[in-house]
């Protein structure tokens, strides 16, 4: 060890004695090292940055998994309030059906009225005859238990809330509240935040031809986005940034360009199967955005950084 340091200040001696030599090496280590520390400050402040975008995107999944819940609760309200109408369940345990129709179009016009224009109810009556219905109203039937949850029905896509009717152990219909996935356009909106619903090729075909129609538009990787009810501009980018910028948005769960955020999760329908995906972003445009903040932040850092890099360098030379 003596001599490793006896070695090192005969080294550093004769490096003295050589000025053009000494100021050479100095030179050389600090530049290294300035932009040694430039390169961890950079990585620093970009992993910083990505961790803002990942804790964004994870708040958004949340959100929208806490909102799914509320529905699910403000729709279970309703089933009760309905199940708690004499008359209803009288007419339907008499199977009064064409009475229970009626009253069934009197609840969905009074749905209207009040401003619930997506959300519709419907009974469906239990007969002898096993599988008379789609298969969400066929576990109901036979498991006499309520389900909740999304589905892509002939008229479009929906959560639905599906009930079972007992009276005296017997089961005598099931009603059914859906709402359009797009009712939470309105709500996000009010956020000044974006929802849209992106549906899987393979889930076209449960669509009915007048609902499907020209109305899909294909946006990438087999998925497709009713154009009419959703932000062009919005899909519109996903489609310009291409299918490698669409996989990774699909791996990060985010994705971030000039104009917009976008949180990504795939959303399962009634019987856990993928059918989806949910995109819930904003615009980046505006000093207040956080897409802004952190892009400013990274350019301030980077600034910084490269004004210090070179005051040295000209202080130095």
């Amino acid at each position: 060890m003596f001599s490793f340091f006896k070695f090192l200040q005969k080294f550093f001696k004769d490096l003295k004695s050589n000025k053009g030599l000494w100021f050479t090496t100095l030179a050389v280590i600090s530049v290294t090292g300035i932009f040694l520390c430039l390169y961890i400050l950079t990585n620093m402040t970009e992993s910083v940055s990505k961790e803002v975008y990942e804790n964004i995107s994870r708040n958004y999944t949340k959100n929208y998994k806490n909102r799914v819940l509320k529905k699910e609760e403000n729709l279970k309200k309703i089933i009760l309030s309905l199940k708690s109408n004499e008359e209803l369940i009288a007419n339907i345990e008499n199977n009064n059906l064409v009475t229970v129709g009626e009253e069934i179009t009197f609840f969905n016009d009074t749905f209207k009225k009040t401003g619930f224009t997506k959300t519709q109810l419907s009974f469906y009556p239990v007969i002898n005859q096993v599988n008379q219905y789609r298969n969400s109203i066929n576990t109901v039937i036979n498991s006499k238990n309520r389900i909740f949850g999304l589905e892509v029905l002939l008229d479009g896509i929906f959560y639905v809330y599906i009930e079972p009717i007992i009276k005296d152990d017997k089961l005598i219909g099931i009603l059914e509240l859906k709402e359009e996935v797009q009712s939470f356009k309105a709500e996000y909106l009010k956020d000044d935040l974006i929802f849209m619903f992106l549906l899987e090729e393979r889930m076209l075909n449960k669509l009915s031809i007048a609902t499907r129609g020209d109305n899909y538009r294909e946006v990438i990787e087999s998925v497709y986005v009713e154009t009419a009810k959703y932000d062009n501009q919005f899909f519109g980018k996903i489609i310009e940034a291409g299918k490698d910028e669409y996989n990774q948005m699909i791996e990060r769960g985010y994705s971030v360009d000039d104009t917009y955020f976008r949180s990504a999760q795939k959303v399962s329908d009634i019987n856990g199967n993928i059918i989806g995906l949910v995109l819930i972003g904003e615009t980046a445009e505006g000093s207040g955005s956080f897409v802004n903040i952190v892009d400013d932040m990274t350019k301030t850092v980077t600034t910084v950084a490269l004004g210090l890099v070179i005051s040295i360098l000209l202080f130095m030379f």
